[in-house]
């Protein structure tokens, strides 16, 4: 044996990154995309996220990019409109992420 103790910090808990796990988020039925971007910027700083979840039939759709035009014009439509459904999971990645963070989408009205 060596003798070396490699030592890791402690998880915070209300870190976004190392948390890793779901979060849930309350947003209204009538919040559109672009609440829930401003959300995100101010609560948690993210710069340029990309949000992506998983269908009903468990493909992959990304729900906003910035850069892509059909994407960005989904900014002024409602969660609803999105086919964002109560209890959906979203994946949230952004560039001053070291990791994706998922949400759990809870609408509050």
């Amino acid at each position: 044996s060596s003798g070396i103790n490699a030592e890791y910090g402690e998880r915070k808990e209300d870190c976004l990154v190392c948390s890793r796990e779901v979060r849930e988020m309350s947003r209204g039925r009538q919040d559109t995309l672009q609440n829930l971007l401003e959300y995100l910027s101010e609560e948690h700083t993210l710069q340029n996220p990309i949000i992506t979840t998983v269908t009903a039939v468990g493909e992959t759709r990304t729900v906003y990019m910035a850069g892509i035009g059909q994407l960005k014009d989904n900014v002024d439509k409602k969660l609803t409109e999105l086919d964002l459904v109560d209890g959906q999971e979203i994946v949230v990645t952004d560039s001053i992420l070291k990791s994706p963070v998922r949400f759990k989408l809870k609408f509050e009205d």
